[in-house]
């Protein structure tokens, strides 16, 4: 046989036997990497995992599959833990990247893969025709408006009609959801004016005396449930203003502008930016394989096609703004929201102890 034609005999092997032994991974069973993700980003998770898995992706010639898995950033640190070394998922994408270092507190093995891949603000909301009654600076609506209204009890006392009743504001549960507890950091940081916050702050009776009232004004926070943008889409009689996510106030507009009354939306000056972080389970147990797939899952969603689909969801990419292709802000623009938004100073979390502490304190309210 001629030399030439043993080279091509070979090469004919060698690629059947490439091909039979890819056809032969692509069969077995997919090694399931379990993701626990922040509701708050489900959406636009569950469309880039389901755009990954699509793929069939392999990972050191093992075929894997992402699954999500939802919980509240909240149920992995201030409760008892929620996952084992037996039991638990490969990574977790929580809302805040200061639940990463909160969950390592309560003993979990998170090691942080990425600080951020997405990004959503608080933002106020209110009905324009109870903002009307405010003194709103041309700054927007933010806690010296909202204080003196849950000061004021009624919106007759404030020049408002009395059909209006009391005043009704709305956030997310602090000993349930992030979100709430964030707004509990931005009133603490506004009325000591620093974005570091410390045990002394959050203990302050004056400061607790200066929020109770707000407190005080929020109706019923099982009626609000876990998207109380959602519910104040049934109008003002459930809530008429309201601190939250941006990306539940973008994904609930038309149901808010449903209603006879307008609304407006503004910024706070003391911001705590809900960061969306990646961290991996890491201890001895953790496989090459669990590792590679996080990775893998890491680069698919730091991917720059992937980083502007977050904008389709009401998320803000990682490190850049939405921008007039973006729907869903910009439907929102003549209404408060902005592309480029003046963040003001961002908090930095409390230690775990004193954020826990001010839910305690919470609590009793």
């Amino acid at each position: 046989m001629r030399r030439g034609t043993i080279f091509v005999v070979l090469f004919v092997v060698i690629a059947l036997g490439v091909i039979a032994a890819s056809q032969f991974l692509r069969s077995q069973p997919p090694l399931e990497v379990t993701i626990a993700v922040s509701p708050l980003a489900e959406g636009w998770l569950r469309d880039a995992v389901n755009a990954f898995n699509a793929t069939n992706p392999l990972v050191n010639t093992t075929r894997i599959q992402i699954k999500l898995t939802l919980i509240e950033d909240m149920k992995v640190w201030s409760e008892d833990r929620p996952w084992t070394t037996a039991d638990h998922p490969a990574a977790w994408i929580p809302a805040s990247s200061a639940s990463v270092g909160y969950a390592g507190d309560n003993g979990l093995p998170f090691q942080l893969v990425t600080p951020s891949l997405a990004r959503t603000p608080l933002v106020w909301g209110g009905f324009t025709s109870r903002l009307a009654v405010l003194d709103v600076p041309a700054s927007g609506l933010d806690w010296a408006q909202v204080v003196a209204a849950a000061d004021a009890e009624s919106w007759a006392n404030l020049g408002g009609s009395s059909d209006w009743q009391f005043v009704k504001l709305a956030f997310a549960r602090p000993s349930g959801q992030i979100s709430g507890l964030a707004v509990l950091f931005s009133g603490a940081a506004t009325y000591h004016q620093s974005a570091s916050l410390d045990n002394a702050m959050l203990r302050d009776t004056a400061f607790r005396e200066w929020l109770a009232p707000v407190i005080a004004s929020v109706p019923n926070f099982n009626t609000l449930g876990a998207d109380p943008a959602a519910a104040m889409g049934r109008g003002p009689s459930t809530a008429e203003i309201a601190f939250l996510p941006e990306v539940q106030w973008l994904n609930n507009l038309n149901g808010l502008l449903t209603n006879t009354d307008s609304f407006a939306f503004s910024y706070p000056a003391y911001q705590f930016m809900l960061d969306f972080p990646l961290a991996r389970w890491d201890d001895n147990g953790t496989t090459a394989e669990q590792r590679a797939a996080v990775d893998a899952l890491r680069n698919w969603l730091t991917t720059e096609s992937q980083q502007q689909r977050t904008v389709a969801f009401g998320l803000r990419p990682a490190a850049s703004e939405p921008d007039g292709g973006a729907t869903l802000f910009s439907a929102a623009i003549p209404y408060g929201i902005q592309y480029q938004p003046d963040y003001g100073q961002l908090i930095q979390a409390p230690q775990r102890g004193d954020a826990q502490g001010l839910i305690q304190w919470f609590n009793t309210q």
